[in-house]
């Protein structure tokens, strides 16, 4: 389209009248354009006759106000097509039936364009690349509409994401009251009423994060983003409807099932799961009661001190034979005092089992016949196979 700025005298005259008569005729092209979306435009049902007219009347003065100044509309009419694309699609307007909008629009404010042209003798090549210049910029009209919907989608499913963040994470953390959670539970999927399951996980990264999820959401056999999850300190904690059966390559702590409002306390029980899990090298899913005595090992670092030095100090100070005889034992008590069994696991003669755990009671005076002995030196074995443990 031609600088508008460099039309001779006479046609920018001639552009000043086509202007008044636009102008006069915008209310005719609002009633001619609402005609048109009531008869071709279905996706504008539900839109008001008054917005609609009101709609085609802005481009008319955006038109017409850019024409009166001698510039090209294109910049004007980028701006209006972006409002009316966030408003319509708020409305819950597709992009396409905006696009068909725009084009059934600008042909009809063509048609009114060539009616005023002839009545005041505009050039007809200015005519023309009105025209050109009309369609070319419904194209990008089109692609504004598309963009806008679709950065609209994105921002309601990262709200979405939020909200459903944020609950998991007042659930799970025990920051809501019972009367929050079960009243907000139906938002998001939930039925208060029945038991829930809290699964606790670490994630190296963000990444990871999203690998677990789904990995977790695949066990379950339910949709990714039906998972509720959010992030509790550095821990992945996730409401599911049921313990996974199976989760290969992850590691997965669960709490006890119990109802939505009491899912804080089991999930802390998740949380002690995963600690101990993780320090003892494990991977699949875990529960608490499946651990047996070993979170204790994570706790009692003063009574530990006092103990470790009244019977393992002969141990930590006689050379690698003592170690062998302190690891020999730890195997013997995980296979349940089975010599066979600790033979197999540590490659060695079964009279060698024997001979280390007869010496491991001669140094360190705990006799594994007596049951507080036996859970002692348990205890101490597992605290000395974790030497970071403060």
């Amino acid at each position: 389209m031609p600088d508008l700025v460099t039309l001779d005298k006479a046609t920018r005259k001639k552009v000043a009248t086509a202007v008044k008569l636009l102008r006069a005729r915008k209310d005719a092209y609002g009633d001619q354009f609402l005609k048109i979306t009531r008869e071709h435009l279905p996706g504008y049902r539900d839109l008001p006759d008054d917005e609609i007219r009101a709609t085609a009347q802005r481009f008319m003065d955006t038109l017409v106000a850019e024409l009166s100044d001698l510039r090209v509309p294109d910049e004007a009419l980028r701006g209006l097509v972006q409002a009316v694309a966030a408003r319509s699609a708020v409305r819950g307007i597709p992009p396409d039936v905006l696009a068909t909008g725009y084009q059934l629009g600008s042909r009809a404010m063509l048609g009114v364009l060539d009616e005023v042209g002839v009545e005041v003798g505009l050039p007809p090549d200015l005519v023309l690349a009105i025209h050109d210049n009309t369609w070319e910029f419904s194209n990008e009209a089109s692609a504004v509409f598309a963009r806008v919907h679709h950065d609209l989608a994105l921002e309601r499913a990262r709200f979405d994401a939020e909200r459903r963040s944020t609950y998991a994470g007042g659930v799970l953390r025990g920051t809501f009251t019972a009367e929050q959670v079960n009243r907000d539970a139906h938002l998001f999927g939930f039925d208060p009423r029945v038991r829930h399951v809290p699964l606790a996980a670490r994630a190296a990264s963000t990444g990871d994060a999203d690998t677990i999820r789904r990995a977790i959401a695949s066990a379950l056999h339910i949709p990714a983003d039906r998972l509720l999850f959010a992030e509790v300190g550095a821990t992945l904690g996730f409401i599911a409807p049921q313990v996974p059966d199976h989760l290969t390559g992850h590691l997965v702590a669960a709490g006890p099932a119990v109802p939505l409002d009491q899912l804080h306390a089991a999930f802390a029980e998740a949380v002690l799961a995963l600690d101990t899990a993780e320090r003892f090298g494990q991977s699949g899913v875990v529960r608490l009661a499946d651990l047996g005595p070993r979170p204790l090992v994570l706790a009692g670092a003063q009574i530990a001190a006092g103990l470790v030095a009244r019977h393992l100090d002969a141990l930590d100070h006689s050379g690698r034979a003592n170690k062998d005889i302190a690891e020999t034992t730890r195997v013997f008590l995980n296979c349940d005092q089975q010599v066979r069994d600790t033979a197999q696991r540590l490659a060695v003669h079964q009279n060698t089992v024997r001979y280390r755990v007869r010496r491991f009671t001669e140094l360190t005076g705990l006799d594994l016949r007596r049951t507080e002995d036996l859970v002692t030196a348990w205890w101490l074995l597992h605290r000395r196979q974790l030497r970071d443990i403060p």
